[in-house]
């Protein structure tokens, strides 16, 4: 029986790692700010304003995840 390799033959299976785990956390975190708005720990408002600032947040991540991926790759060649 032979084994197979862990990673991928092309190298961007980091890059989706990393944005599978931030969209992951978004997800968890408007779950948790939705569940804090049913149970009216925080009032309806404030839960856009933070929904809006984590979709940011996780853009921002993203995009430096996919900036630092070019690189390495970069340099590898």
């Amino acid at each position: 029986m032979t084994e197979e390799p862990d990673s991928a033959p092309n190298g961007t299976s980091g890059l989706a790692g990393v944005v599978k785990l931030v969209t992951a956390s978004v997800i968890l975190l408007v779950a948790g700010l939705a569940v804090l708005v049913v149970l009216d720990i925080i009032p309806g408002d404030v839960f856009g304003d933070f929904a809006k600032k984590a979709v940011l947040i996780a853009s921002i991540f993203v995009l430096a995840s996919a900036a630092i991926a070019l690189l390495i790759r970069r340099g590898k060649s």
